[in-house]
């Protein structure tokens, strides 16, 4: 499959099944630096027997855990059943879009049947991006003031630029890429605006420089949503139609 060997102990047929392996963080971003680490996220079709009989599966992850912080050596890798990453996908979770738009290039693994999801990726694009996109830079942007506020973040990083700005080039990634999805109806994971991410990573910008920015986006998301030409929601009937045909094929019920 690659040169990733994936530890599967009983998931034996984990490699064989996968039909998406993509780059994901800083890799997937073009924001990489030589001390990243990386990570990969798939998407399988489980055997037969995880659908109709008592064999469970959900997700494969060989992820340490909040409680240790990952080197440039570290390869995380987490591979997805199709339902779940079809059913979050829909929900606009950003993790499993931009997963569905990286460059074609920079993908490990495609099948013929993870390139049939692939060529049906703007489906899963709607109204809900502002909803989980903003979210998860909502999200960040609490944490950036919260670790600023009681300097509880990275120390190193506090003393250096007064907040973590990692946090802050996260949020900016999010909102900008939130505005792209609404405003063109496409993406690309491999940001255009890397650079601007780049100096926000590597603390360019005072923390008041920071908060300025995370509202301006903010406010510019608001906007790109009301005049959005996306779908409130995404076709539900189109997608359900789509997994049944990849699920059918993947598991030898319906021939290509």
């Amino acid at each position: 499959m690659t040169d990733l060997k994936l530890n599967q102990s009983n998931l034996d047929w984990l490699e064989e099944r996968t039909i998406i392996l993509s780059p994901t963080g800083s890799y997937a971003y073009g924001t990489n630096t030589e001390t990243s680490d990386k990570d990969f996220k798939g998407v399988c079709i489980p055997p037969i027997d995880y659908y109709l009989g008592l064999e469970s599966f959900n997700e494969y992850n060989t992820t340490g855990g909040k409680n240790f912080r990952n080197t440039k050596d570290d390869v995380d890798v987490s591979v997805i059943h199709i339902n779940k990453f079809v059913k979050d996908a829909m929900k606009g979770v950003p993790n499993n879009i931009e997963i569905l738009f990286v460059r074609q290039e920079d993908y490990l693994k495609v099948t013929p049947l993870g390139q049939l999801l692939i060529d049906h990726r703007h489906l899963f694009l709607s109204k809900h991006i502002q909803k989980k996109f903003g979210g998860y830079a909502y999200s960040q942007m609490q944490k950036l003031k919260s670790k600023q506020s009681n300097e509880t973040g990275n120390q190193d990083l506090m003393e250096e630029f007064r907040y973590d700005h990692k946090f802050f080039m996260h949020s900016i990634r999010l909102l900008t890429s939130a505005i792209e999805i609404l405003e063109t109806g496409d993406y690309s994971t491999y940001r255009s605006n890397r650079q601007l991410l780049l100096d926000c990573r590597n603390g360019k910008f005072t923390f008041n420089e920071a908060l300025d920015m995370l509202r301006m986006y903010d406010d510019q998301l608001k906007v790109s949503c009301e005049k959005s030409t996306l779908p409130p929601i995404p076709d539900y009937h189109r997608i359900n139609e789509l997994l049944i045909e990849i699920n059918q094929q993947g598991l030898g019920l319906r021939s290509s």
